[in-house]
């Protein structure tokens, strides 16, 4: 069998053979080889690199366009930020933080649109 040629990987001086779900990897960097390679078939190469492919992010799927609503607090003293982004209902009010469910702004929101809607 001729030599498998597995790049030198800086950080680490060794490697491994990994046998798993019926293949075998040399690692770092999981190359796969053939099943039955042992260490004698295998040859670093200190001029090679692992490339570390980074998987392509996927683009978010938007349900929705996001909307902003200002709404006035109870005593008419402060305003208070809701949006709606994606179908989830948010407030920058204390309450909401502390609370389960909708806050009161929300539900202002909520029944306003429903109106209109």
């Amino acid at each position: 069998m001729t030599k498998i040629k597995h790049p030198a990987h800086q950080a680490f001086k060794d490697f491994a053979i990994v046998n798993i779900l019926g293949k075998t990897y040399v690692c770092p960097g999981w190359q796969e080889v053939p099943n039955g390679t042992t260490r004698e078939d295998i040859e670093l190469d200190v001029l090679a690199t692992i490339d570390h492919k980074k998987p392509a992010a996927e683009a978010p799927e938007v349900i929705g366009v996001s909307q902003i609503f200002e709404v006035l607090s109870s005593k008419g003293d402060k305003r208070y930020t809701v949006t709606l982004d994606q179908g989830r209902w948010d407030c920058n009010c204390p309450a909401r933080q502390f609370r389960r469910g909708d806050c009161k702004h929300i539900k202002t929101v909520k029944s306003r649109e429903t109106k209109f809607a």
